[in-house]
C-alpha cells in the first residue's frame, strides 16, 4: 500500500510537470531565426528603405561600389552609408526582451518605430522595426517582420543604441558637396562683396589656362597672379559645405530678410550660370543678430545658392578659395 502512494506521489509530479511545461510562456528564449539580426555579407546590399512614423522615407540605391544614390536625386554620404552597413554587419542580439515586458515594447516598437527594408539584386533579404534604447542605452529594441518576439540587440565593444543610425533626415544623408563644376568649363567668375566694392573682380578664362583679371566693373584689366586664379577656379570642381538646412526655421528669413554681404557668380562656356548669395551667421543663430551684424560667426557663413535653391552652412577655413578679392587675385609686381 505504501509502494502505491508512492507511485501514484511520483506519477503526479510527473504528470504537474509535462502540464507546465505546455503551459509555460517560451517567448523569453530566443528563436534563431527571429533573433539573427546581422547582414554577414553587406557587400550584397544595394538597396535600403527606411521609413519613419512620421512619414519620412529614405530609399538608398548602389550605384557603383561605394556610391550611394539618395530618393533618386543625391549622392549619399559615404561615411554614413559605410556607418549604417558596419551596423548592419557587427549588430547582434544582447538578450531577449523579458517576458512581462514584451508586449509593452512590441507596441512602442509600432508606435515610435522604424522600418527598414534590405534589398540585393531585387530580392528582400530582410525588414527589421526598430524601437528604442533600452534604460541603460546599451540596447535596441528591434523585431523582425512577422516575427513574434522583440529582441534587445547591440553592437559588440561599442556603447550605445543603433536606432540613430537609420535616421530619416535627407539633408543628413546627403553628401556635403553644394557643386561639382570642371574648372576647364568655367569661363567667368565674378566675385561682389557689397561694403566693399574696392574688392570685387571679374576674373575670366578665355583659353585654357589663361587668365584676365578685371576690377568690378569688366573693364579696367588689372595684372593677374596665375597661381591664385587657378587655385580659384579650381575650388569649384568640389564645393564643400558643412550642412544643408533648406528645411531650417532660418532659411526663409535669412534669404528673404537679410542683406547678403558676398556674391559669387559663375558663367560656364555653355552658357550655364551658378549664382551663390553669401550671409553673416550668428553664433546664437538667431535672424536679430544676424540683421544687426551683432556676434557673427568667424569660422562660418550662411549660404544660398539660387539655381538649385540650396541653403546652408558653409565653414570659411574649408572655403578659403571662395573668399578671394581683387587685391589678393592680383599680381604683385
Amino acid at each position: 500500500m505504501k509502494k502505491n502512494l508512492i507511485y501514484v506521489g511520483v506519477l503526479a509530479v510527473l504528470l504537474g510537470l509535462a502540464w507546465w511545461l505546455t503551459q509555460r510562456d517560451d517567448r523569453s528564449t530566443l528563436s534563431p531565426e527571429e533573433a539573427d539580426f546581422s547582414i554577414a555579407d553587406t557587400s550584397i546590399i544595394d538597396k535600403l528603405f527606411i521609413a519613419d512614423k512620421s512619414g519620412r522615407t529614405i530609399l538608398l540605391e548602389k550605384q557603383t561600389p561605394g556610391q550611394w544614390l539618395v530618393n533618386k536625386q543625391y549622392i549619399a554620404r559615404h561615411d554614413a552609408m559605410e556607418f549604417v552597413l558596419s551596423t548592419l554587419l557587427r549588430m547582434e542580439v544582447k538578450a531577449p526582451v523579458p517576458r512581462a515586458a514584451i508586449e509593452n515594447i512590441k507596441k512602442q516598437i509600432s508606435t515610435v518605430g522604424k522600418k527598414v527594408e534590405i534589398y540585393s539584386k531585387g530580392k528582400k533579404l530582410d525588414v527589421y522595426y526598430i524601437g528604442g534604447a533600452t534604460i541603460d542605452s546599451r540596447g535596441t529594441y528591434i523585431i523582425k517582420e512577422k516575427a513574434e518576439l522583440p529582441y534587445i540587440v547591440h553592437i559588440p565593444g561599442w556603447e550605445g543604441y543603433v536606432s540613430p543610425r537609420f535616421f530619416t533626415n535627407i539633408e543628413e544623408w546627403r553628401e556635403k558637396i553644394l557643386m561639382r563644376v570642371n574648372p576647364d568649363s568655367i569661363y567667368e567668375i565674378k566675385g561682389v562683396f557689397t561694403d566693399a566694392p574696392e574688392k570685387d573682380y571679374v576674373l575670366r578664362m578665355p583659353a585654357e589656362r589663361t587668365f584676365e583679371l578685371f576690377k568690378g566693373d569688366g573693364r579696367t584689366r588689372v595684372p593677374v597672379d596665375t597661381n591664385a586664379a587657378r587655385f580659384l577656379f579650381s575650388g569649384y570642381k568640389r564645393f564643400p559645405i558643412e550642412a544643408y538646412d533648406n528645411m531650417g526655421v532660418m532659411r526663409d528669413s535669412i534669404v528673404n530678410m537679410a542683406p547678403s554681404w558676398h556674391q559669387v557668380y559663375i558663367t560656364e562656356r555653355s552658357g550655364k550660370k551658378h549664382s551663390v548669395n553669401i550671409y553673416f551667421k550668428s553664433q546664437l543663430n538667431q535672424l536679430d543678430v544676424v540683421l544687426l551684424g551683432v556676434l557673427p560667426d568667424l569660422d562660418r557663413d550662411y549660404f544660398f545658392y539660387e539655381e538649385q535653391n540650396e541653403f546652408g552652412v558653409m565653414q570659411k577655413r574649408n572655403n578659403e578659395w571662395f573668399y578671394l578679392t581683387l587685391s589678393q587675385l592680383k599680381r604683385k609686381d
